[in-house]
């Protein structure tokens, strides 16, 4: 049997994507209900993705990821590496620290002095960097793990966030509407989770480079009165800077 997952394996792994027909054809000895067998065993050990009809190669999907987040990473680098480096200044060693899922927060992750922080996280790039520190303690959220961002989500990711003790939270978000003062995201289930974390933090720090001004996404996680410092770039808007200064936010 190990044989037979082993050839269905490098079978989707070479074609990305496949139908359950194709992998008929592929497999012309073996019984539909052996193959579906088959598929449900590599799903189990996280070597395939199931899909209405098919089956997707986890290895492929993760090559996308890695390109899609290698193109966001590198997009308005000077502006994050700028943020970043302002950020790491304001959270104290020893602490608490919750680090939102996002390029911005990567770049922040990467600047953390390497210290005995206790470091929390919902997302698998955040929890990877930190762990290639000596010194910090990392704790990933559980949660269901949304396959086209690598965060987790979902009830028990909520529950679990019920039950811990947050200093600092450093957010970030897809979008700033500046009219309305809503900090926004693509997805409603990281809205959940965003919300929740900004509620058990003492003290929130939303990173924001200045290409997300006005960008509007559907879900409105938190408004100005949520967050108590802003970390932006050089290229920030300056009429936006005051309008949130005169809101009371301390602007970095």
């Amino acid at each position: 049997m190990k044989d037979r997952l082993l050839l269905i394996k490098e079978f989707i792994d070479k074609n990305g994507k496949i139908s359950f027909h194709e992998l008929e054809c592929a497999f012309p000895n073996v019984s539909s209900m052996t193959l579906r067998r088959d598929l449900n065993k590599l799903e189990e050990e996280n070597a395939v993705i199931r899909i209405s009809g098919g089956a997707l190669s986890v290895n492929t999907v993760l090559r996308a990821k890695e390109a899609d987040f290698s193109e966001r990473i590198n997009y308005n680098t000077a502006e994050k590496l700028e943020i970043a480096d302002k950020a790491v200044k304001l959270v104290e060693p020893k602490s608490c620290v919750f680090i939102d899922g996002g390029s911005t927060t990567t770049y922040f992750a990467r600047a953390l002095p390497d210290d005995n922080f206790y470091v929390l996280t919902n997302a698998l790039v955040i929890a990877e960097t930190i762990l290639r520190k000596e010194k910090p303690t990392v704790a990933l959220l559980g949660g269901d793990l949304k396959k086209n961002s690598f965060i987790t989500v979902g009830k028990t990711c909520i529950d679990f966030i019920r039950e811990i003790n947050i200093q600092t939270a450093v957010m970030t978000a897809t979008g700033y509407i500046k009219d309305t003062g809503a900090f926004t995201c693509g997805s409603q289930s990281e809205a959940e989770v965003k919300r929740s974390i900004i509620q058990k933090a003492d003290l929130v720090i939303m990173l924001l480079d200045s290409s997300k001004v006005n960008k509007k996404t559907p879900y409105t996680f938190a408004k100005l009165d949520d967050v108590n410092i802003m970390v932006v770039d050089k290229n920030f808007p300056k009429e936006t800077k005051n309008q949130i200064e005169d809101m009371g936010i301390r602007v970095i």
